[in-house]
């Protein structure tokens, strides 16, 4: 996972366990599929949460949400992806919603 598109819109990451899944490339350790996998916050009240749904489920997805004002229910923008390529390519799209400064 590239954290510096993170850190480039002046997001800190607050949790991260999925940056140990990257080597996991072939197939996904469900046991480690949780949840809460990472999250970071940005400027103006905006959080990225990712995770993976349902929990430990091999038939489950990553799920990527930006939030505001924190505002659980009425995300701005949510995605899903099956694969960590796909993933990077959500957190793509999830991060050209985050408000600029």
């Amino acid at each position: 996972m590239n954290t510096e598109k993170i850190k480039n819109l002046d997001g800190k990451i607050t949790f991260d366990e999925l940056t140990s899944l990257d080597g996991s490339k072939i197939a996904l350790p469900t046991d480690k599929l949780r949840e809460d996998l990472l999250q970071a916050s940005f400027p103006h009240e905006q959080i990225i949460d990712i995770g993976w749904y349902p929990e430990f489920s091999e038939h489950g997805a990553f799920r990527i949400t930006l939030i505001a004002n924190q505002n659980w229910e009425s995300p701005i923008y949510t995605e899903t992806a099956k694969t960590l390529d796909d993933l990077e390519k959500a957190l793509d799209n999830t991060l050209d919603k985050v408000k600029k400064t």
